[in-house]
């Protein structure tokens, strides 16, 4: 009885869950679609990311694509990687942990759900062109090659979506997961190696600037913090918001309830 009333209960929140993960994905799929259509603002945001990167130095995205596309193999890989190393991982990490380490998996999706809301905000106020579109620019979309994907098929895809990078800053947060898990000098090396494939992944399929990948890490990287800072002092945090709408409950109920009939309120 007891362990069928634990079963019972696992399944509701395994359901929870998929609404919550699964509502919150279309809502940021969504949101994001509607800078689709600001292709002269994004170009435009593009000039000042090349600019950018061209005043620090660091404009060689296309070397760096060129060196690789002379090795059929490392292209597949990458590729591949750029996709089932972005959702398919997540997904597969959140039921792994949500079924045998549940704090690690609501710390993950916390800081998932964090770092996208920033993302949103930056799509839409600050559409970049990646790299493969550039005319003349000479990127290839090893994508289009190994996956056949025709982007402009999909109302939901938008292709101007690219600061930050959320593979990148997604690939960082996975890598922090599987650190508070496993831990130790394995632990450690997932949490590099996770981030540094997905780094040169965004690169050599054309998808991603470095700034990009520059400014997701950053924007998960405060995401992580966030939701350390509250799961060490959450419940304070809650309880504190909790007197306080007690008080101001108190407070109303006072002033509005409690005060004698027929008495005017000034």
């Amino acid at each position: 009885m007891i362990r069928a009333f634990g079963r019972w209960i696992r399944t509701v929140r395994f359901a929870r869950e998929i609404l919550l993960v699964g509502g919150a994905y279309l809502a940021y799929e969504l949101v994001r679609s509607f800078s689709a259509g600001r292709a002269v603002d994004a170009f435009e945001n593009t000039e000042l990311v090349v600019r950018a990167e061209q005043a620090l130095g660091i404009f060689a995205e296309l070397n760096v694509q060129v060196a690789v596309l002379s090795y059929s193999g490392l292209v597949d890989f990458f590729s591949l990687w750029y996709f089932w190393g972005h959702f398919p991982l997540i997904v597969g990490f959140a039921i792994f942990a949500f079924c045998r380490h549940n704090r690690d998996y609501v710390w993950a999706r916390n800081a998932v759900f964090l770092a996208g809301g920033i993302g949103l905000i930056v799509y839409l106020s600050f559409p970049v062109a990646p790299p493969r579109l550039i005319p003349g620019g000479g990127f290839v979309d090893t994508l289009r090659d190994v996956f056949a994907l025709q982007y402009d098929n999909s109302s939901l895809i938008n292709e101007f979506a690219a600061v930050p990078s959320l593979h990148q800053g997604f690939a960082l947060i996975m890598g922090g997961a599987f650190y508070r898990i496993i831990g130790g000098r394995v632990g450690m090396t997932v949490f590099a190696i996770l981030p540094a494939i997905m780094f040169v992944s965004i690169v050599v399929t054309a998808n991603h600037w470095f700034i990009d990948a520059i400014l997701g890490a950053m924007v998960a990287l405060v995401a992580m913090w966030a939701v350390s800072k509250l799961e060490r002092h959450g419940d304070q945090w809650f309880a504190l918001v909790g007197r306080l709408r007690t008080r101001l409950t108190t407070s109303l109920k006072r002033r509005f309830v409690d005060r004698p009939s027929g008495a005017s309120v000034t």
